[in-house]
């Protein structure tokens, strides 16, 4: 209704792959971009990897995806934190695999730097195969002299799906990545920890290139889960609350180049997007550092803040006009 509004035509369409063609046919001949509200899933009669070509077509034909099936993957997937390492809002010291030779021939070396390492898979929203990684008590005697840590290296591990803990030996824990690398879109990302994750993540809300709001989500007392399933506290404040200057003052310098460094050159922001941060070191001011943890493109949305509707619009018709 906010499009229709600004004189703008807007209608709901529903998609099944019985009405692909008819789809494709009417929005490829008659629209400037459409809004997908499909949520990657399992659907009756919705075949993904349809839906996903049906988009990226559109995209190719120069109607404005918001967003594409290829943003929401490339931005959803934890490589993205690779991609973007380089950035303000990145560590430099970021790494994927993507496979069991990527991950031996690496990971040995990244437990041995003596950083605390995070092992994120690719799937999943609620914390579940993001492993905090380091060795155990004593355990650094065993790195060899070209800094690798042998197989039968003791790790203490914590999960933040329920921040248990556990120990495995470096080569079983590996063995056990294998099912994060297997199947479609499978990796691991590999980060240094940063232990402030303690004090939570806070999220940074977007309407194509403007922030609306930040969340403060904070764990349950000795957790590193910020998911509300966790028991973490949220916190919202305004995007230009003076505890953020730093964090939204260098977002907001990288925000222009975001959709280049992923490889989605051309392609418009995403039209309701969200953006992770993990605290990280203080600055020689004294203020917070901020990166990226993650980004979420793939179906965020307003229905708890319908006063939002008139931003979303008016991204909508600056993407298409």
């Amino acid at each position: 209704n906010a499009l229709i509004e600004k004189g703008w035509a807007c209608e709901p369409k529903f998609y099944s792959d019985a009405t692909h063609d008819e789809l494709f046919k009417e929005i490829s001949e008659t629209c400037k971009g459409y809004i997908c509200r499909i949520n990657p899933g399992v659907y009756d009669g919705v075949t993904q990897s349809k839906l996903d070509g049906m988009l990226n077509e559109l995209v190719k034909k120069g109607i404005k995806g918001m967003s594409s099936a290829e943003a929401m993957q490339k931005m959803g997937a934890k490589d993205a934190l690779v991609k973007i390492k380089d950035l303000e809002c990145g560590l430099s010291c970021t790494a994927a695999y993507y496979d069991m030779k990527e991950l031996k021939a690496n990971f040995p070396k990244t437990v041995a730097s003596g950083d605390t390492r995070v092992l994120k898979q690719n799937r999943g929203s609620q914390g579940e195969g993001i492993w905090v990684c380091k060795l155990a008590e004593g355990e650094e005697k065993k790195i060899t002299d070209d800094g690798v840590c042998p197989d039968d290296t003791l790790l203490d591990l914590q999960e933040a799906f329920d921040d248990h803990k556990e120990q495995q030996t470096l080569g079983d824990f590996m063995k056990f990545c294998q099912k994060y690398l297997d199947g479609e879109n499978g990796q691991l990302v590999d980060q240094k920890f940063l232990p402030r994750i303690v004090e939570g993540e806070v999220r940074v809300f977007m309407i194509g290139e403007k922030p609306v709001e930040l969340i403060h989500k904070k764990p349950a007392e000795g957790g590193i889960s910020a998911t509300m399933s966790s028991g973490a506290k949220y916190v919202k404040y305004p995007p230009d609350d003076q505890k953020f200057t730093l964090l939204m003052s260098k977002f907001k310098a990288d925000v222009p180049n975001l959709m280049k460094t992923l490889n989605l050159e051309g392609q418009p922001l995403p039209l309701i997007w969200t953006s992770d941060f993990i605290l990280g070191p203080k600055a020689a001011d004294g203020q917070d550092t901020f990166f990226v943890g993650e980004f979420n493109c793939s179906c965020v949305g307003i229905k708890k803040q319908l006063d939002r509707a008139a931003d979303v619009a008016e991204a909508v018709t600056k993407t298409c006009s």
